[in-house]
């Protein structure tokens, strides 16, 4: 029972960073969190701990807990390991993948398509709503498929928190229009149609062009938000994510 009022108030601290209720260096109160989950502060401590284990949390003796903040090398650090862990899960992944989870990754693939498609008929020509929640869960089960046919957990651990934590700190902050859409489709299925073919070097090539792509996306984000720090926007795409954190446990 514990662990469960642990992990109500775990999600909560979460969806708060990723709706960006909680921004870097702001002080999180045990008392506030425990009074909006209708729980005591023990398991919101076990929460807190399990966050500074994750770099996402830090304390400072006698003062509080904040909001950590991530910098530009961070963020390049957290794609590099990406690559490395993807690229061999690859590797590990073509030779366990059953035929079930091989025709997922096409469905996944085909659902993305589909919105982007919708969308190219629409007159707003930037992703929203449920279409946005939708291929954001399509794009992050597809890579958690393949991590979890590797069969690695703290590969899958590791991708996650990466994931997360750019979540988290903001950086991530561009535009889903047509053109960003269609090559992280276009990467997806060329993964999906290499690993059809059990073509394994093509499809690490793939997965690295496209986590180099998405590192390249993000640290233009952080540097454009570097340099309006003061602009005090939100991302339409915070509160979708925040929709799809239950995908990340």
């Amino acid at each position: 029972m514990a662990d469960k009022l642990s992990d109500i108030a775990y999600k909560h601290i979460v969806r708060k960073l990723m709706t960006s209720e909680l921004v870097s260096g702001q002080k999180i109160s045990e008392h506030t969190i425990a009074t909006a989950c209708g729980i005591s502060r023990t398991p919101v401590r076990e929460a807190i701990r399990r966050l500074i284990q994750e770099n996402v949390l830090y304390q400072t003796p006698s003062i509080g807990t904040f909001v950590a903040q991530m910098d530009r090398r961070q963020i390049k650090d957290a794609y590099e390991m990406r690559m490395v862990i993807e690229c061999y899960a690859i590797f590990q992944a073509i030779r366990k993948l059953h035929r079930e989870e091989r025709q997922e990754l096409r469905r996944l693939c085909d659902a993305m398509r589909t919105i982007i498609l919708r969308l190219r008929s629409q007159e707003n020509k930037l992703l929203e709503g449920e279409d946005l929640i939708a291929f954001l869960s399509y794009d992050l089960t597809f890579h958690l498929l393949l991590l979890k046919a590797a069969g690695n957990r703290l590969a899958i651990q590791i991708v996650t928190s990466a994931y997360q934590r750019n979540h988290f700190f903001g950086h991530h902050s561009h535009q889903r229009d047509i053109q960003h859409l269609a090559w992280v489709w276009r990467h997806h299925s060329k993964i999906e149609r290499a690993l059809r073919r059990g073509d394994e070097v093509a499809a690490q090539n793939w997965m690295r062009a496209h986590i180099v792509r998405s590192q390249r996306d993000a640290l233009t984000a952080f540097d454009q938000a570097a340099a309006h720090v003061t602009d005090g926007g939100r991302d339409p795409v915070d509160d979708a994510l925040a929709q799809l954190i239950d995908c990340l446990e």
